[in-house]
């Protein structure tokens, strides 16, 4: 029952498969800008994350930054 229920427990995702592309947006405001785009897995739930940030940022940034 538990293994069932494992997906609703709160837990600290572990990102890993961490791709990191820049690319040129237009941002909400309507200005275009450089971006950095993140995409992240969760090995404990396969949850996938999507992140924007509108500016350039290092790797390493970006990596800190996940949470």
């Amino acid at each position: 029952m538990i293994y069932l229920l494992r997906h609703l427990l709160p837990h600290a995702h572990r990102w890993h498969q961490i791709e990191i592309s820049r690319n040129d947006v237009i941002t909400p405001a309507g200005r275009r800008c450089y971006a950095t785009y993140v995409i992240a897995h969760c090995r404990g739930c396969g949850m996938q994350l999507h992140k924007i940030y509108y500016r350039d940022i290092s790797d390493a940034e970006a990596c800190r930054w996940l949470g």
